[in-house]
C-alpha cells in the first residue's frame, strides 16, 4: 500500500499553467539514470510502481504522486587520505622533493576521479502528494534538507514552483501543553496518545520523554506548570490514523488505527493497477482532511506580515 509514514507538508500555489500534462512532460525530460563513471551523484525523476506503470507521475482522483531519485558514490575520507598520502611518499622518494599543498590537492582530484567508478553508490527516494485543488503539497520523510532538494529540484524542472512551509496562528508547542494541562479543549476530532516530549524553553537539553501513560498525570502537569512545553505529541485522528506532531508540524509515525486498516484490506483489489489507484486516492483524501484539521487545531493559518 502507498503510505507515508513521516511528512512535511506545505501550502501549494499552482501557477494558471500547472496540471498533469505539465507536470508529466517536465518530468520526463529528468529520468532518474544511475551515476556514469566518475560522477558523484545523480539526481532524477523515476517511476512510482515500474511493475504496473512506467511514468514519473501517478494521478488519481486529482491527487498526483512522484519520486525522486538520488543515487551517490560513497567514498570515505579515510581512503582518499591513505592513497594520497602514499602518492606523496612515493613522489617524494622517487623525485627527492617535497610535495607542497597546490600539488597535494591536484593529486586529491586526480585520485578521487580514479576511485569514484569503483566506489559504492547509495540510493535514496523522496516521494512527494501533490493536491493542487487543496493548494496542498506533502513530502515524505522528516528531513526538510531532503524535502527542500525536492522541491529545488521540481522547480527547476517546472521552471516556477509556489510553495512554502505552513505555519498556525498559535504557537504548536503551547497548544499541546495546554491540552495536557487540560485547560484548553481538545478538538472533537483529536484524540490524546501516550507518548510526549516536553523540553524547557530556558533549557533545550533538558528533556522529559513520556511512553505509554496517562499524559495528563498530574507528575506531567507539574512539569508544564513548571515552563516545560509539549514538543512532540502522540495524536489520534477520526479514529482513522494515529502519528506524533512535532512543533513545527511536522509528522512522524504516520499510521492507520486497527480498525481503518482492517477495513481498507477488505477492500484492496488484487488488480494491480486498480489497487494501486486506490492507494494513491486514499493517500490523497487522508492527507487533505487531515492538514486541514490539524491547522484548525491551531487557530488557522497564519496571516502574511
Amino acid at each position: 500500500m502507498l503510505w507515508f509514514r513521516n511528512a512535511i507538508w506545505y501550502r501549494f500555489i499552482p501557477d494558471e499553467n500547472f496540471n498533469e500534462a505539465k507536470l508529466l512532460e517536465s518530468l520526463t525530460q529528468r529520468p532518474f539514470v544511475p551515476c556514469r563513471g566518475a560522477e558523484p551523484r545523480s539526481v532524477g525523476w523515476g517511476e512510482i510502481a515500474p511493475d504496473v506503470i512506467d511514468l514519473p507521475v501517478l494521478t488519481s482522483h486529482g491527487f498526483h504522486l512522484i519520486a525522486m531519485r538520488e543515487e551517490e558514490k560513497i567514498l570515505p575520507s579515510s581512503v582518499i587520505k591513505d592513497q594520497l598520502a602514499e602518492k606523496v611518499a612515493e613522489i617524494e622518494s622517487a623525485e627527492d622533493r617535497k610535495v607542497y599543498r597546490k600539488e597535494k590537492i591536484q593529486l586529491k582530484d586526480e585520485l578521487t576521479l580514479t576511485l569514484l567508478p569503483r566506489a559504492f553508490t547509495r540510493r535514496k527516494t523522496t516521494r512527494a502528494l501533490i493536491a493542487p485543488h487543496q493548494k496542498l503539497l506533502v513530502v515524505e520523510g522528516t528531513s526538510y534538507k531532503r524535502a527542500e532538494e525536492l522541491l529545488a529540484t521540481l522547480r527547476e524542472d517546472l521552471g516556477t514552483l509556489g510553495v512554502k512551509l505552513i505555519t498556525t496562528a498559535m504557537p504548536v508547542n503551547r497548544v499541546m501543553s495546554d491540552w495536557l494541562l487540560e485547560e484548553r479543549d481538545l478538538p472533537s476530532y483529536l484524540e490524546l496518545g501516550a507518548h510526549t516530549e516536553l523540553k524547557d524553553p530556558l533549557e533545550p537539553t533538558s528533556q522529559i520523554k513520556v511512553k505509554g501513560q496517562n499524559l495528563t498525570d498530574q507528575e506531567i502537569q507539574a512539569h508544564l506548570s513548571g515552563g516545560m512545553l509539549s514538543e512532540k505529541l502522540e495524536l489520534v485522528w477520526r479514529d482513522q490514523l494515529s502519528f506524533t506532531l512535532e512543533a513545527d508540524l511536522r509528522l512522524k509515525a504516520l499510521k492507520m488505527t486497527d480498525t481503518y486498516q482492517e477495513q481498507q484490506n477488505d477492500r484492496e483489489s488484487e488488480d494491480q493497477a486498480l489497487a494501486l489507484d486506490a492507494d494513491l486516492a486514499l493517500l490523497g483524501i487522508e492527507f487533505t482532511r487531515l492538514i486541514p484539521d490539524l491547522i484548525n487545531a491551531f487557530g488557522g493559518e497564519a496571516e502574511e506580515a
